[in-house]
């Protein structure tokens, strides 16, 4: 439950952290709402822009963004990864067509000298956004260095990236515009207290600058409607949130997300997994547009549950499956063998250990959304709910990599 309070403190130290930074009026001036209403980040953002009377578009459609912008023509931005991932991904594979394409590409992101270059370069990508693009504001995911150092070069413009949960109204860090690193959320908003405390059965130690990121002050919400268990379980006695996010300070005073403490898993080897964090890994594969990462305690690798992109699969697929129906398409072998080989390249690029490369994959056709009661009112996997839909196909996962390996 979030209080009129809750919002309130949560836009103010926003507001306070833009004013901090001198970011000019006009970069305001546009907004274009591109997520779900119901999602907090989103209320967050558009309440601050209603505090200060300026101009707000609502997108009807994720899948129509590019054709909006350039109707729009918005100033600034607020987006999850997922999006910029699509993006990035779709540019890229125009790129590496060609050698020219790709050497000058390459030589605008990592040379300081060539900027001249960087905005002959990317000016097609900044039309993609519309042109007129001043300020991204970037949250609810962690986001790839090298994809947030792409649109910072190829669009030319701030982007910041912040930290919050739902609970605390979306708010509690923000990176300064300034601020070019691209592994940090930045320091906490002036209507936000912030500490580190030891995770239990780790090495995650206070006294060493990390440890879980406990939050205090007004944005902190109410509780949780009719659970006061749960509730007692999230805020302590001293009224700190317990996120469930493990972080550290870098030495500049900012805060890096590291890790997870909660929906983490035993592997038979007595290793914790953290399975978002390996989804968010993942899920920048092409081939997919959901996935769940799973593991079992007598087991010691992880496997995942995939929901392909029906659009890229059917375009890069055999084109003999075209007219297949995709619940036909998702039961193919070959499709299968195909997404696990793209997702074991992404271990491999990201330096994943063997426990944490998916060993085996489920492909279904039926995406988690609200109405099968996979997914929340934010978009956010119902993992308890998955794992209690997918408890047998999970372990003949299992069964069919011990059969394969024999």
């Amino acid at each position: 439950m979030l209080s009129h309070e809750n919002h309130l403190a949560a836009s103010k130290g926003n507001l306070l952290r833009v004013e901090q930074a001198n970011i000019n009026e006009s970069v305001a001036k546009r907004h274009c709402s591109i997520l779900p209403m119901t999602h907090v980040f989103e209320q967050f953002i558009l309440l601050g822009l209603f505090l200060r009377g300026r101009q707000v578009v609502f997108c009807p459609s994720t899948d129509k963004i590019v054709e909006y912008m350039s109707i729009v023509k918005p100033t600034k931005l607020t987006l999850v990864p997922r999006i910029l991932y699509k993006v990035y991904d779709k540019i890229m594979a125009e790129v590496i067509k060609s050698k020219l394409k790709y050497y000058l590409v390459q030589k605008a992101l990592n040379s300081e000298e060539a900027w001249w270059l960087s905005r002959l370069v990317f000016r097609k990508v900044k039309a993609l956004f519309g042109g007129e693009v001043k300020a991204i504001f970037v949250g609810s995911a962690p986001i790839t260095p090298d994809v947030l150092h792409f649109f910072r070069i190829a669009l030319d413009t701030p982007i910041m990236t912040g930290y919050g949960q739902t609970e605390s109204a979306a708010c509690a860090n923000l990176t300064h515009p300034a601020d070019m690193s691209s592994d940090t959320v930045g320091s906490p908003v002036v209507t936000v207290e912030l500490k580190l405390i030891d995770v239990p059965n780790t090495n995650y130690r206070s006294e060493m600058n990390q440890g879980e990121i406990c939050i205090r002050g007004p944005v902190i919400f109410k509780g949780y409607y009719n659970d006061e268990e749960k509730t007692r379980e999230a805020i302590d006695k001293d009224g700190w949130l317990h996120t469930g996010d493990v972080g550290e300070w870098t030495s500049n005073g900012a805060l890096r997300i590291i890790d997870r403490t909660k929906h983490i898993f035993k592997l038979n080897q007595g290793i914790y997994i953290a399975p978002e964090r390996l989804e968010n890994i993942y899920s920048r594969s092409q081939w997919i547009e959901q996935i769940f990462v799973d593991g079992i305690s007598t087991e010691a690798t992880v496997v995942a549950v995939v929901i392909p992109d029906e659009e890229y699969v059917r375009k890069n697929f055999e084109s003999t499956h075209a007219t297949m129906p995709f619940s036909e398409l998702c039961k193919d072998e070959k499709l299968k063998h195909i997404i696990l080989n793209d997702l074991n390249h992404l271990a491999k690029d990201n330096q994943l250990k063997y426990f944490e490369t998916i060993s085996n994959i489920y492909v279904q056709s039926e995406p988690f959304s609200l109405e099968n009661g996979l997914l929340t009112t934010t978009l956010k996997t119902r993992r308890n709910n998955v794992r209690k839909q997918f408890q047998t196909i999970i372990q003949s996962l299992y069964n069919a990599d011990k059969k394969a390996k024999a």
